[in-house]
């Protein structure tokens, strides 16, 4: 574990063996794997798409790169001092909000796409809730620290909504696209929900006290299994 570093100390402590080694490799080679994708889908895949669609695909993968390089920044910086690990930690929230964020809006747009009026509400409802949750990150609001991640998980559970109204809007599964997309969103709540419950209840190393550090702790398979559901 690492004490009080100076910002020097914490940038060299990356290629350090610590407990944080792994949480902060993991989304580094996490935000490398979406600069990929964004360079791959805008530039070298040859698809004749329109300016909006390819802003849209552009802006969702930035979401998550900013989401991969503020949690990097987090775990770098957090033994800095207090101070420092509240800001960083508010940084990392805020790249979780904007993954989500990007995830719902690119959602909606499309699927919604013949239909402007739910298409305008579901898109005013995500945001209207991601504003409160960014709202109650401000630190002079003192708010407790289990009402932020409840916002959090009641903000992902919202994302059910406009999916099963789409679903039997456009006819259930003897729709093709229904039939191939849903599947899809599906495997991703399967995924998060597995990471989310790893990270509550502290699996494995509330069985195996000290003995995950440095390789394979909660927090750990957070980070991997939030790289695969993105």
């Amino acid at each position: 574990y690492r004490g009080y570093l100076s910002t020097k100390m914490c940038f060299e402590s990356m290629f350090w063996l610590t407990n944080e080694t792994v949480n902060i490799w993991s989304h580094i080679f996490g935000w490398m794997l979406f600069l990929g994708l964004t360079l791959y889908d805008l530039c070298l895949l040859n698809i004749h798409a329109s300016f909006t669609d390819k802003f849209i695909v552009g802006l969702l993968l930035a979401c998550f790169q900013i989401c991969m390089v503020m949690s990097s920044l987090y775990h770098i910086f957090s033994c800095r001092s207090e101070e420092h690990f509240n800001c960083f930690l508010s940084f990392d929230l805020l790249g979780i909000a904007l993954s989500m964020l990007g995830i719902y809006m690119t959602g909606v747009y499309y699927a919604y796409w013949c239909h402007k009026g739910w298409q305008m509400f579901y898109l005013s409802t995500v945001l209207a809730i991601f504003l409160a949750a960014m709202a109650l990150q401000i630190p002079s609001l003192n708010i407790h620290s289990n009402i932020k991640l409840l916002t959090f998980v009641g903000w992902a559970a919202y994302g059910v909504v406009p999916t099963l109204h789409w679903t039997i809007m456009m006819g259930g599964l003897d729709n093709p696209i229904v039939a191939l997309l849903l599947p899809r969103v599906l495997m991703m709540y399967i995924i998060v929900g597995i990471a989310f419950g790893i990270y509550i209840t502290r699996i494995p190393e509330r069985f195996f006290t000290g003995k995950v550090d440095y390789i394979g702790s909660s927090h750990q398979w957070w980070h991997f299994f939030v790289v695969l559901a993105l």
